[in-house]
C-alpha cells in the first residue's frame, strides 16, 4: 500500500494495543524510502496516540468537580516539562504511551502542544523502525550473497 499504508501503519499501531506496526513499517522501509517512511508513519502514530488524548478529555466529565480540580494542579506542573515527556514517552517503544495521554487530556493539557511532541516522538521511534528495516535488509541480503 505503499506510503499511505506507512501511515496506516503508525496510526493503527499507537491506536490498537498489539497491532504490528513495528514489523510493518521495516518491512516497507525495505522497499520504499525509508526516511519518508518513519516521517509518514511517525505523522500516522501521532496522529494515533493522540486520540487517546480526547478518551480522556471525554473522560473528565464523569469525575466530580474536585477531582477535576487535582488535575488541574497537575496541569501547572505539566506546563513546563509536560511536551517533553510526551516526547520521550513517545519516542520509545517499551512505553505504553496511554499512561500519559490520558491523564493529559484529564487535566485539560494544550492540544496543539500535545499533538506536535507525539507527533515528534513517534517520528523519532518510526524513523529508528525504518532504518533498521532498511539496513537490516541490506545487511541479511549481503550475508546471502556471500
Amino acid at each position: 500500500m505503499g506510503y499511505v499504508g506507512a501511515f496506516l501503519a503508525g496510526l493503527l499501531g499507537a491506536s490498537i494495543p498489539f497491532f504490528p506496526s513495528y514489523v510493518l513499517i521495516p518491512l516497507l522501509a525495505t522497499q520504499l524510502n525509508p526516511f519518508v517512511i518513519g516521517l509518514v508513519s511517525g505523522v500516522g502514530a501521532g496522529v494515533g496516540q493522540y486520540l487517546h488524548y480526547y478518551v480522556g478529555y471525554g473522560g473528565r466529565y464523569l469525575f466530580s468537580a474536585e477531582t477535576r480540580a487535582r488535575f488541574e494542579r497537575w496541569r501547572f506542573r505539566f506546563d513546563k516539562y509536560g511536551a517533553w515527556l510526551i516526547l520521550a514517552m513517545a519516542a520509545t517503544p517499551l512505553t505504553p504511551d496511554d499512561v500519559v495521554w490520558i491523564p493529559l487530556g484529564l487535566m485539560g493539557y494544550p492540544k496543539v502542544k500535545a499533538l506536535l511532541a507525539g507527533i515528534a516522538g513517534k517520528t523519532i521511534l518510526s524513523l529508528v523502525y525504518a532504518y533498521a528495516g532498511y539496513y537490516g535488509w541490506s545487511f541479511i541480503d549481503q550475508l546471502l550473497k556471500g
